[in-house]
């Protein structure tokens, strides 16, 4: 027969925890509502990750008066030119991290020894999803903003798997006349 009080249960919780936990009336109260604020902290991450987009883009060459095509040098050729166009994308990579990282951070939350041992796991796995999120956006941006234009022969690198892109090459097509 159980003859202990509610309130001598809730003294047994540690220091700082005993105020929500008496408020909900749950022990899983405080673990539930940072369990949440993990997900909502990576769903805000991967929003956040979401606005990484770029392109830049070149046309070396161009058009003469009879219709004839220029090189990027100026002079007459019977190629037309190519334009490039580089366009920079979040990675697919940063999201299942961000999914992974949650995912471990639960399931060693609820391993955890105690209820404060359980919610520093889930502080520190928000901490690392957002700076997951924001470290790769620095680090692709500043790859973007400082590569050169690719030329059309040559390879781009991304910055896997911080962020990836496409090349695409298109003939130029002529300007209206006038």
């Amino acid at each position: 027969m159980e003859t202990d009080s509610r309130a001598e249960r809730e003294s047994d919780a540690p220091a700082g925890v005993e105020s929500s936990a008496a408020a909900s009336g749950r022990p899983a109260g405080p673990i539930l509502k940072r369990a949440r604020a993990l997900v909502m902290w990576a769903l805000g991450a991967a929003i956040l990750y979401s606005a990484l987009v770029g392109s830049k883009g070149s046309c070396p060459g161009g058009f003469t008066t009879d219709g004839g095509y220029l090189d990027g040098n100026g002079d007459p050729t019977t190629v037309q030119p190519q334009c490039v166009t580089l366009a920079l994308q979040p990675s697919p990579v940063i999201y299942l991290a961000i999914a992974l990282t949650v995912i471990v951070v639960l399931s060693r939350a609820a391993r955890a020894a105690d209820v404060e041992a359980a919610l520093r796991t889930m502080n520190r796995g928000a901490i690392v999803v957002v700076a997951l999120a924001v470290v790769s956006m620095l680090v692709a941006s500043l790859w973007f903003q400082t590569s050169p234009m690719p030329t059309v022969g040559g390879t781009v690198l991304f910055p896997f798997p911080f962020g990836s892109g496409t090349l695409t090459v298109t003939p130029m097509e002529p300007g209206p006349a006038g």
